[in-house]
C-alpha cells in the first residue's frame, strides 16, 4: 500500500511497529481511516482542512503574533516628527532623538534629526563634538559651508613637518544629494529654497551640539577676549562684536531683503561668510 501524501508512515519507517500504531496516528492527526475503506477519496483529502469563515474569524479573535509577545513599548516604532523641535522659530525647525532618549538609538549609538528650513534662512554655524553627522536632501536647495583642517607636508631644514591649515569647503547640494559632515568641523548651511532634509549622527552618544552664532547656547559667547585672540585670526574685540550683533537663535534670516541689495550693490559678502571668516 503506497503511503498517504499527508500521512507519517514514511518517517516512521524505522520504528518498531509494534510499539507504534501508524494507522491510529494518520486516524487522529490527519483523519484517515485506512485506504480499504475510504478508497481513492482518502487520496484526495491529505492534511488539508477546509474552514468556515465564522470558525477563521474565531481563531483569530484570540490568535498574537509571537513576535510582539516580546515586544517592549522602547522597542516600538517612532515617528520622530511627533516630538517637540529641541529648535523652532520662524525659521526653520530642528526635530531631534538621541541614544539618551531611545534604547534603540543607544544600541547602534546613533542619533536622528529631521530639519525644516525657510527659503533664505541660516542655520548658524556651529559643530558636533563627536558625532560624524550624514545629511540627506529630502527636498528643496541649500548652500552648505564647512570649515576643516587640511595636512600639509613640507621640507624644512631637511626634516619633514606636517602643517595643519584652514581650509574652507562649499557645495551646493539639492534633492537626493548626501553631504557627510566630520566631527569637530563647523559648518553652515543656508536654504536657497524651501529645505527638508533628515541627518544621521554616528559615534553619538554624549555628543553636544555647539553653536559659533547666535544669541543662545553660543559657546564662544563663554570665551574671554584673551583667549578670542589667540584661538582666532581677527582680534577678539571683533569676534565680540560680531557675536553681540547675533539677535537670533539656531535659524536665523540669512540675508534680509534691504541688506541683500545694499550687498549686492557694494559687493559685500553676506553673514554666512563673514562669520566664518571673522571666526577662521
Amino acid at each position: 500500500m503506497q503511503p498517504h501524501p499527508g500521512s507519517i508512515t514514511p518517517l516512521l519507517a524505522d520504528q518498531d511497529a509494534s510499539s507504534i500504531d501508524i494507522k491510529e496516528i494518520n486516524r487522529v492527526l490527519f483523519g484517515e481511516e485506512g485506504q480499504q475503506q475510504q478508497g481513492e477519496e482518502s487520496q484526495q483529502e491529505g492534511v488539508f482542512v477546509e474552514l468556515k469563515r465564522e470558525q477563521i474569524q474565531e481563531l483569530t479573535k484570540h490568535a498574537k503574533s509571537s513576535s510582539k509577545k516580546s515586544l517592549s513599548s522602547e522597542d516600538e516604532p517612532f515617528n520622530l516628527r511627533n516630538q517637540k523641535p529641541i529648535y523652532s522659530n520662524k525659521f526653520g525647525k530642528l526635530y531631534e532623538i538621541t541614544p539618551e532618549k531611545n534604547p534603540q538609538l543607544k544600541d547602534l549609538d546613533v542619533f536622528l534629526s529631521s530639519v525644516d528650513m525657510k527659503e533664505g534662512s541660516l542655520l548658524l554655524p556651529h559643530y558636533n563634538s563627536k558625532a560624524m553627522v550624514i545629511l540627506v536632501i529630502n527636498e528643496g536647495k541649500a548652500n552648505i559651508e564647512l570649515v576643516g583642517l587640511r595636512e600639509q607636508e613640507q621640507q624644512q631644514q631637511e626634516q619633514q613637518e606636517e602643517m595643519l591649515e584652514v581650509q574652507r569647503y562649499r557645495a551646493k547640494v539639492s534633492k537626493h544629494d548626501v553631504f557627510v559632515i566630520p566631527a569637530a568641523y563647523p559648518v553652515a548651511i543656508n536654504a536657497t529654497s524651501n529645505l527638508n532634509f533628515f541627518a544621521f549622527g554616528i559615534n553619538a552618544e554624549n555628543n553636544q551640539r555647539n553653536f559659533l552664532a547666535g544669541e543662545k547656547d553660543n559657546v564662544i559667547s563663554e570665551i574671554p577676549t584673551e583667549v578670542l585672540d589667540l584661538a582666532f585670526p581677527a582680534p577678539g574685540e571683533k569676534v565680540e562684536k560680531l557675536i553681540e550683533k547675533q539677535t537670533g537663535s539656531h535659524f536665523v534670516d540669512a540675508q534680509p531683503e534691504e541688506q541683500q541689495r545694499e550687498e549686492d550693490r557694494k559687493g559685500k559678502k553676506g553673514p554666512l561668510s563673514s562669520i566664518l571668516d571673522t571666526l577662521y
